[in-house]
Formats: structure tokens, C-alpha cells, sequence
């Protein structure tokens, strides 16, 4: 492999390595095809580039704002496979849309809490202004090729009416999906009303649960799902990191 720098040539170093590694990584010397899609260490590149690690650190950080790793704090910095294309047409489901990848989906949930809608919330869900709901919080997970817990693809927040879903809590612990619990209430089939897409720089809570920095964008999804008689049954905010996931939307078929 390269090794060798150009100083005083007018590129930073920082630059020179970032550009090295990036042809390597388009090479395939790392990730798919090779035994571990895991770029060596700092300590490795910097051993190996003759530069101190806070230079390995701006090459990899450029690499991450190229797209072409992602740094995991505590794990690594791994390669990036590329981006899935999650759908947003009328029946719009996580795990779904990663087997269309030969992917498996794992959901947490974070998080549930009962309180007074805000107004956005009373609004999307056809509630009077301060109705109860339930807040949601959930991240979803690929599952790596081992059985082990993969890589953060979105993180949520979800609102349900607290009226009609009175054992929502009861029914997360009996299964964590929100099909499963929405099926306990005797909503059988949902589809999606609406969804508003945008993107924005995470706070520091998403940045943590995504396992990316607060620099790298994601994407939003707002959403509205209703049941079959079109009664709103969901409203969620779902943030997806921008560099893993590519949102399609899919129109109604004539």
C-alpha cells in the first residue's frame, strides 16, 4: 500500500492520507470482500504514515464527510456499504423495506411516556388541544451478518392516541413493533396519509443513539398513519442517518 507523502507539495498532509485511503477504500481493500470492513486503527495509519494522530484524525474525519466511513466512537471507523433505498409509498414498513435488501431490522424501544399533545401532535392525530398521548421513542437497528446488533439506521419519535390505545404500554412489552401493538387495539392494517420530508443537523441525543457526528446531516420524515376507515392511529418524526439511509417515495400505482 502507499505510504509515501509529498511535503511541502502544497496538499496537506491530512489531505494527501484522506485521498490515499479514500482510493484504497474505492479499491475494495476494506470492507466488502475483505475479512473486516474496519479501516486500521489511528495509532496503525499514523505508525504507518509517519504523522502524529491528531493528522490520521482530520484525514478520517474527511473521509466521514465524503460519506465514506462511518466513525463509531468506542468501535471503530468502518467503511460505508452504501446507502439503502427505504421507500415512503402508501404501506410504509421498516423491516419490509430492509428485506427488500436481503437486511433484518431490529427495533428498540427507548422509551414510553403518557402526557398532554402538543399542538403539532392533537393536529396530526385529530385531537382536542392537551388530549392524552403516548410518546414513543424507538431506534431501529440493522442486524449484522453474526446475529449481533448492526449499525443505527433511524431513530424515532412516535404518538399514539392514549384513549384508544389504552394498553399500548402492555402491548410493547408483549412485542416490540408497532404492528404488533396496533393489531392488539384491533387495528389490523395501516396505511400512510401523509409524509414530510426534510433534513437537518441532529442534536446531540440523536447524534448519540445514530452513532454519528453532529456535523453529519439526517434526514426527516414526518408522518401521519391512519387506519382503515381513516382515523390518524400514529404520528411520528423519524431522523435517518443521511449517509446510510436514501429515502424513495414511491407513488400510487393507477
Amino acid at each position: 500500500m502507499t505510504t509515501q507523502l509529498e511535503r511541502g507539495a502544497g496538499v496537506a498532509v491530512w489531505r494527501q492520507i484522506a485521498q490515499i485511503l479514500a482510493t484504497e477504500i474505492g479499491e475494495r481493500r476494506y470492507g466488502e470482500g475483505q475479512p473486516d470492513d474496519r479501516l486500521p486503527s489511528e495509532t496503525d495509519l499514523a505508525g504507518r504514515f509517519g504523522v502524529n494522530r491528531h493528522t490520521v484524525r482530520r484525514a478520517i474525519l474527511g473521509l466521514a464527510e465524503q460519506g465514506l466511513v462511518n466513525v463509531e466512537h468506542g468501535r471503530g471507523t468502518f467503511v460505508q456499504a452504501g446507502a439503502i433505498d427505504y421507500v415512503i409509498g402508501r404501506r410504509t414498513r421498516f423491516s419490509e423495506n430492509l428485506e427488500q435488501h436481503n437486511l433484518k431490522a431490529t427495533q428498540q424501544i427507548l422509551s414510553v411516556r403518557k402526557g398532554a399533545a402538543e399542538p403539532i401532535v392533537a393536529r396530526a392525530l385529530g385531537l382536542r388541544a392537551g388530549a392524552q398521548v403516548f410518546r414513543v421513542e424507538i431506534l431501529r437497528r440493522s442486524v449484522s451478518d453474526d446475529g449481533g446488533i448492526g449499525v443505527p439506521l433511524a431513530y424515532s419519535h412516535n404518538y399514539f392516541p392514549a384513549r384508544r390505545f389504552a394498553e399500548l404500554e402492555a402491548a410493547f412489552r408483549r412485542s416490540e413493533t408497532i404492528s404488533a401493538m396496533l393489531a392488539a387495539h384491533g387495528v389490523t392494517d395501516y396505511t400512510r396519509k401523509e409524509s414530510r420530508i426534510g433534513a437537518r443537523l441532529p442534536d446531540a441525543e440523536m447524534a448519540r443513539y445514530l452513532a454519528i457526528n453532529r456535523q453529519q446531516p439526517v434526514l426527516t420524515v414526518e408522518s401521519v398513519d391512519v387506519d382503515d376507515v381513516g382515523a390518524p392511529v400514529k404520528y411520528g418524526v423519524a431522523y435517518f442517518a443521511a449517509d446510510r439511509m436514501q429515502l424513495v417515495v414511491q407513488g400510487e400505482p393507477s
